[in-house]
């Protein structure tokens, strides 16, 4: 798969092109996407998808969200699906055109969009001004096909990234996981903490989270790491250490029954339950305790995420 930022030079197949943001691509936006590849596959055309980056501005829609994937991150959820280009540009590069100019000048000329697929709530031009019926009246002339998608429900109510997001922050991962279509991952390098963990007896990782990540709510998860192709359970920690005195937020993951040295690889570790909020213990000693009971309680509920 190809991720370009170009949105001057014609493509040279016609385009099935799936429209939007697709933070997290959770289910909705999988059935999408999903759609332009289908389309794409039946009537010989190339399956692209057009989002953006909201590094330094973004649609008033957007404005102060938290991310849910790497940019990485996301590209691989997309090329899973079976799309052959994201067209991914700073909001900035296009966000003055019109509507008009928009599916004229760039879906027309440039991607040669035969079929536009896009979210009920699709909106496109400067300012957000037209909609998914704006977007059919301009295309209709053009021969261009569009189809917005209804929503897509998880117990009864809209999936959105801002629900999903709001789960994640209550630490209901369970629920989270449900609407992205797996568990809430983050993909990071392993960076050296202050080492305290491997002289008790179980030494972890620490990453970082990205600037502008979604941050989980502080406390301690059943985890999931890979690492080589192997999946090993693990008690990950999102908070700052209140034990050892720490301000730095990170998220610290006891890998049981891993040996090895991880640091400077970038693992991805998925965080699958809440299990108990953040805590300070009068010793370190304590901690450690209450460290392994955590591991115990993760190897009894490992059968269940098999």
């Amino acid at each position: 798969m190809v991720t370009s930022q170009d949105l001057a030079t014609p493509r040279s197949r016609p385009s099935a092109v799936a429209l939007g943001f697709f933070d997290g691509v959770h289910t909705g936006h999988r059935a999408v996407i999903s759609a332009a590849v289908e389309a794409a596959r039946r009537e010989g055309l190339s399956p692209r998808v057009f989002t953006f980056s909201p590094d330094g501005l973004a649609p008033a829609s957007k404005s102060g969200l938290t991310l849910l994937q790497t940019g990485e991150q996301k590209d691989a959820a997309m090329a899973e699906l079976g799309v052959e280009e994201v067209v991914c540009p700073p909001f900035s590069a296009f966000c003055a055109m019109s509507p008009e100019g928009f599916v004229r000048d760039f879906l027309w000329d440039v991607l040669r969009a035969k079929a536009l697929f896009c979210g009920f709530n699709y909106h496109f031009g400067k300012g957000g001004s037209a909609g998914a019926e704006e977007l059919r009246a301009l295309c209709a002339p053009l021969g261009i096909r569009v189809e917005a998608l209804p929503p897509v429900l998880w117990q009864g109510e809209v999936v959105s990234s801002t629900r999903v997001r709001a789960c994640i922050r209550e630490g209901e991962m369970e629920a989270a996981a449900a609407m992205l279509g797996g568990p809430f991952t983050l993909i990071a390098p392993v960076v050296h903490g202050k080492g305290l963990a491997r002289t008790l007896s179980w030494p972890t990782i620490n990453q970082l989270f990205p600037p502008g990540f979604t941050i989980p709510r502080r406390g301690v998860y059943h985890s999931h790491v890979l690492i080589q192709g192997q999946v090993w359970d693990g008690v990950t920690n999102v908070g700052v250490k209140p034990t050892l005195h720490e301000t730095n937020l990170t998220m610290e993951t006891y890998i049981l029954d891993y040996e090895g040295d991880l640091y400077g690889r970038t693992l991805p570790v998925s965080l699958l339950r809440f299990m108990r909020p953040e805590e300070r213990f009068d010793s370190v000693e304590a901690l450690s305790r209450r460290i392994l009971a955590d591991a115990d309680l993760v190897r009894r509920d490992s059968a269940r995420w098999r």
